[in-house]
């Protein structure tokens, strides 16, 4: 204040210095960390409303227009907390106002503004201003007040309309007012590679964003060395070497050390580095350091090196860990393998920001599909290719077309019996180990087939010209028949001697002759018998040692098979079981219990009449889960034990035949059927020589002998024969002769007419 006006308004000026003591608590002296504030904004803020009203009445009486121009001139000092950021606001009247960023909250980036200026006597910025690179801002006022603004994408300054009430920075009276603070400025190119786009950013944890292409957002000290730069070559940022980079900051950064595979902090100089530098430690650990596995870490050597692989190199990671091939380099890593078979683990796309095109199996439909894969967290059923997808969870390992779904299998011998023409393909997990159709040919005769796939198992083959196994790598998928586990289990199918003693009968094409079980006693030539194997190439045709098979002692034999056979004990005169090797053995060996006593034990016959037999011979025996093993006109008579149940003679229709508790002392719980009462009934059969009306159970009883089963159509059944029966004619109300066919049909089937008559002949429809 110019020392005459002191002179002239002594009082008044007194008051003023008063006004000002007291307002020392708020506006102090100017320290290192303090901003200058001009008188408009001291009067304009709440403190200061008081000081500015005090003044105003103190003057009021001859308030001079100098003293008043001269008081917006004169500035004051406010004290600013070291984290606030301070920003200069040219203001409607020419004035500064100032605009303090909440310091709660953490700034995104810790720019430093460009020097504060008066407004009267504006200082021109050695920097492109903070200023210049905020977007156009009309505010919300009522008015349209002409205004310049610069606009950086096209380095001019432009015309606008302010509303006359908040915005931003970038708002100056006069164009010559913008040009002077943004016009002409040189930019530094921050960039360590090209210029740049000069297209401003802000930083971003996913990979590239917000920047196009391959150009990565480099973050300086202020918005215009904040651009997107071209990345530095096709390597991944957690992978680029330390780069202080150049310039006059010292910004606290943090990159990624690969070989430790930790963040670190470092000083960065502001210019020209590359793209492994982060804001802070969790950015930093949040693109570098994250774990992609689903299950537990990824792997580590001693001295705590991360074990990567690729998509090229997955077989580099050890036991009990496979190779999650991720998105980028740190994410193609080593991972602890999961429990179970990986194609049997349902799809998972993960998550994370990639969208990786892979493969999985789909159990359900047994192929291999496409889905999209985040790029971390998912599990072992993810494959890059379809073709290893297919390699790995091969839909058909077999060489012949097999319907779905597949079988799996266990390597032993007979593992596929229950499925004719069937066997156990072994492959290289329980995923391809599974029952295929075999050939119509002799596994021994086939060529050696090493298949396909990306497996070297080691199996045996018979070499047909050299009579010989030999060793083969087999690849794991489409092999045939002649593969064997061992060198022992070729010779023992391709090379066999089964019997006891002496060589077996060979045949025209000078191999050993097989035989049937079923027609043992037919097959073989005189003086010799039919040795069963656990196959076909162990079943053939020994020599004769004995011609009494009963009387020889058990043997085990030798193999590598564990058969269930039955065998006749002397001393006990009763037929014991026992597990057979396979090979070696002698003709007291049978395969089922009742084999032994129908060959070495008198048979006590429980039929009226002989029971059923077979070609060579033997009876049919049966069993209550196994009746229809019995011939036509044959039924399976249940005794007390195995050996009285057999296949005894008797009429169709079980329901026609009266009452019979037959013979013998068993005193068995039985139902039969009462034709004159028309139902079940309990009785007690003794054990033999019963018919067919002879049930376990009353639900079996009526289940065979409904009361309507003469009201059951009439069926001739699904065989070639032509018998003459009886059926209850539901049209004519009648029973009739009709042609059967000897098997199927239903129980509405009488012998003759009187049975039909006593059956259906009261029934009235």
């Amino acid at each position: 204040m110019p020392f005459p006006l002191m002179c002239r308004f002594p009082l008044q000026f007194a008051f003023f210095l008063l006004l000002i003591a007291a307002s020392l608590p708020i506006y102090k002296p100017q320290k290192s960390d303090d901003q200058r504030v001009p008188f408009s904004s001291v009067a304009s803020s709440a403190e200061g409303n008081a000081l500015f009203s005090a003044l105003k009445r103190v003057f009021m009486s001859s308030p001079p227009t100098e003293l008043f121009k001269n008081l917006t001139r004169i500035t004051f000092y406010r004290h600013v907390p070291p984290q606030a950021q301070v920003i200069n606001l040219p203001g409607a009247a020419d004035e500064e106002t100032v605009l303090k960023r909440d310091s709660a909250k953490t700034p995104p980036l810790n720019f430093t503004t460009a020097q504060t200026f008066h407004s009267a006597f504006p200082r021109q910025t050695t920097q492109f201003s903070a200023i210049c690179s905020q977007p156009q801002q009309m505010g919300n006022g009522p008015y349209r007040i002409p205004r310049w603004f610069f606009n950086p994408s096209h380095s001019r300054c432009e015309l606008f309309y302010w509303s006359g009430c908040c915005g931003n920075a970038n708002n100056f009276q006069t164009m010559e007012q913008c040009q002077k603070t943004c016009e002409g400025m040189p930019l530094v190119n921050p960039c360590a590679f090209g210029t740049g786009q000069f297209l401003f950013c802000k930083p971003s944890t996913a990979p590239g964003a917000p920047c196009p292409g391959q150009q990565f957002c480099h973050v300086g000290d202020s918005p215009t060395t904040t651009i997107c730069c071209n990345k530095p070559a096709a390597v991944d940022a957690c992978q680029q070497p330390l780069n202080v980079g150049v310039g006059p900051s010292n910004l606290v950064r943090w990159f990624f050390f690969a070989p430790s595979a930790q963040c670190q902090s470092f000083t960065y100089k502001g210019l020209q580095g590359n793209e492994n530098n982060f804001l802070s430690r969790f950015d930093c650990e949040q693109i570098c350091q994250a774990n992609p596995c689903a299950v537990g870490t990824p792997l580590r050597d001693q001295q705590g090196q991360i074990g990567f692989c690729s998509a090229t190199q997955q077989n580099i990671c050890p036991i009990d860990f496979y190779c999650h091939v991720g998105g980028d380099v740190k994410t193609s890593l080593c991972c602890p393998m999961m429990a179970g078979d990986p194609c049997s683990q349902p799809v998972n796309s993960g998550f994370g920001y990639y969208k990786l095109q892979r493969w999985f199996w789909d159990s359900i439909s047994m192929e291999c599909k496409q889905f999209i894969y985040c790029g971390q967290k998912g599990n072992q059923n993810n494959f890059v290719s379809q073709q290893e997808c297919e390699m790995q969870c091969q839909p058909n390992p077999c060489q012949l077309p097999v319907e779905m779904p597949l079988q799996q299998c266990v390597p032993e011998p007979d593992a596929c019996d229950a499925r004719p023409n069937m066997y156990c393909h072994v492959g290289a997990s329980p995923v391809t180990t599974v029952c295929c159709p075999a050939e119509q040919i002799d596994p021994c005769v086939q060529s050696v087939e090493q298949g396909i796939g990306p497996n070297q198992l080691e199996r045996f083959a018979f070499d047909v010209q050299a009579q010989q196994c030999v060793p083969f790598a087999y690849r794991g998928l489409k092999g045939n028949r002649n593969n064997f586990l061992s060198q022992e289990e070729c010779e023992v199918a391709c090379l066999p001697n089964s019997c006891p003693s002496g060589s077996p009968f060979v045949g025209a094409d000078g191999r050993a002759q097989s035989c049937a079980v079923s027609t043992a006693m037919s097959t073989c030539p005189n003086g010799y018998w039919c040795h069963v194997g656990a196959n076909a190439a162990t079943t053939m045709c020994c020599p004769e040692a004995n011609a009494n098979p009963c009387q020889l002692p058990m043997s085990t034999g030798e193999g590598p098979f564990r058969l269930d056979r039955f065998y006749f004990d002397l001393g006990s005169k009763s037929c014991k079981s026992f597990i057979y090797k396979g090979l070696k053995g002698n003709q007291n060996n049978f395969l089922s219990l009742r084999a032994c006593q129908l060959s070495c034990l008198p048979l006590d016959n429980p039929c009226i009449g002989q029971p059923a037999k077979s070609t060579s011979g033997q009876v049919f025996f049966c069993s209550a889960s196994n009746r229809d093993i019995c011939p036509v006109n044959f039924w399976c008579h249940l005794g007390a034990v195995p050996e009285t149940t057999v296949c005894c003679p008797g009429a169709t229709n079980p329901c026609s035949v009266p009452l019979s508790p037959g013979t013998g002392n068993a005193g068995l719980a039985r139902w039969y059927y009462n034709a004159d009462e028309r139902q079940c009934v309990s009785f007690q059969y003794n054990g033999k020589r019963g018919n067919q009306n002879n049930f376990l159970t009353q639900d079996e009883c009526q289940l065979a002998c409904p009361a309507e089963l003469c009201l059951l159509s009439i069926d001739r059944g699904s065989c070639g024969g032509r018998q003459t029966r009886y059926a209850f004619d539901r049209q004519k109300s009648q029973c009739v002769p009709f042609e059967y066919s000897g098997c199927g049909g239903n129980l509405n089937n009488f012998l003759t007419m009187q049975e039909c008559q006593q059956i259906c002949g009261n029934v009235r429809i």
